[in-house]
């Protein structure tokens, strides 16, 4: 047919697909019925390697990231999907923890053609099945699954993994999942397929007794960590009936939840997977953190990036602030319209210090929105440069939507000495 004769057009035609961050919900489709009739069109690549499926409100990114990092320092041949990127479409899908190139995705794009065409595939299905072609094409020895949006209806969810991972359950995008922590649990708990072991993180017990019932009744074995005996400080993580203690680069606390699921996941699949445990240590230690999470910025700057933008993941990121550095923040704050409630706007009120930007897209929430709750001064394109440079010293936090983050690297950009590591 000949549409996707280079990259440009392949970006050409994914920037004309409605996207969630832009549209939300009408840009999503909570179904199956789609990604399974294009993926079966094009040979099911998504049967031909083992996975790991992780789904969570909030941490799954990062335990997807962890489970790489332990598997690849092993010696295995990875695959990892994630979303949403934060700069380049291609940090969606990554082999041995790099990106994939250009090129490849134009291949897909080309190879798929006649079939994709046809198929009423959203930008986040067809993202999904890339991933599942290039690890099928490239022979991963394992992938990493990351949900995009709950679980039981999402895209991702026509694999059957060896190991399903429940990170955590809070409230976020209850128009679409539900308005109790217990009805979002039963949608995350979709991914819970038939005699899979599964490994949930720290829950609440009505939680934990949602998940429960779904694997009792798939039969699949499950793993609650016991989240009161393992602690964090400064960015150590200990246990209280080991002497084991890991000296990593997190900054914050909830990391050692996400230490002990992947802990107990890798332990799940020695028979298939086998990690000398000395090895996955290593690999904790040294991992530098998953992208745009609570990531220093520049190395000579506090200056960090932290994408929370629910309540409990904003409660996490405030306390790294009193407990790790002991000193006011500036935050730099962006949102979308459904995160902006009193519930998570109440707690950055202690915090004298406090910007708020706009993008420019459907769902973000105004400045006006913002700041009928919460006393926030504006920040725009126009002003970041010389806001930014006035807080050269200072701690400074920007937070909120994933969104926000090719955003703020752009104003550092501007300002930043060409040789700082952020910049390539």
């Amino acid at each position: 047919m000949g549409g996707f004769r280079n990259i440009e057009d392949v970006w050409t035609y994914l920037e004309a697909i409605p996207k969630f961050q832009d549209k939300g919900a009408s840009a999503a489709n909570f179904a199956l019925e789609n990604i399974s009739t294009f993926c079966e069109a094009i040979g099911n690549p998504q049967d031909n390697f083992p996975t790991i499926h992780v789904a969570g409100t909030n941490g799954k990114s990062t335990t997807c990231h962890l489970f790489e990092e332990v598997y690849r320092h092993a010696g295995y041949k990875t695959g990892l999907f994630t979303s949403p990127h934060l700069i380049h479409y291609n940090e969606r899908v990554r082999i041995n923890g790099r990106p994939i190139n250009d090129e490849l995705i134009l291949a897909f794009f080309q190879e798929t053609e006649e079939v994709l065409v046809n198929s009423p595939l959203t930008f986040f299905e067809i993202s999904t099945a890339l991933a599942f072609w290039v690890f099928s094409k490239l022979k991963v020895d394992i992938a990493i699954i990351e949900t995009g949006l709950g679980g039981r209806l999402d895209s991702t969810n026509i694999i059957t993994p060896k190991l399903s991972v429940l990170t955590s359950v809070a409230l976020d995008h209850i128009e679409i999942l539900g308005d109790t922590e217990e009805k979002i649990a039963f949608e995350k708990a979709g991914i819970i397929k038939q005699d899979v072991p599964v490994v949930v993180g720290k829950v609440s017990n009505s939680v934990q007794s949602v998940i429960q019932e779904v694997a009792v009744k798939k039969n699949a074995p499950i793993h609650c960590i016991d989240s009161t005996k393992v602690d964090f400080k400064k960015g150590e993580i200990f246990w209280k009936d080991s002497t084991l203690v890991l000296q990593t680069y997190f900054k914050e606390s909830v990391n050692a939840y996400n230490v002990e699921v992947c802990l107990q996941g890798v332990k799940l699949l020695q028979n298939s997977f086998p990690v000398e445990v000395t090895t996955v240590h290593e690999a904790i230690v040294n991992f530098k953190g998953a992208p745009g999470r609570f990531e220093q910025l520049l190395p000579n700057k506090q200056w960090y990036f932290s994408g929370a933008h629910n309540v409990e993941a904003l409660e996490s990121s405030l306390r790294v602030i009193e407990d790790e550095f002991q000193q006011e923040a500036t935050l730099v704050l962006s949102l979308m319209k459904d995160k902006v409630h009193e519930q998570s706007l109440s707690q950055l009120r202690k915090h004298k210090n406090l910007f708020y930007y706009q993008q420019k897209v459907d769902r973000a929430a105004s400045y006006e929105q913002v700041n009928d709750l919460l006393p926030v001064k504006k920040i725009d394109d126009s002003t970041a440069e010389s806001i930014l440079n006035e807080l050269d010293t200072s701690l400074v936090i920007f937070i909120g939507s994933f969104y926000f983050y090719p955003i703020v690297k752009r104003w550092i950009n501007t300002i930043a000495d060409p040789t700082d590591s952020f910049l390539t």
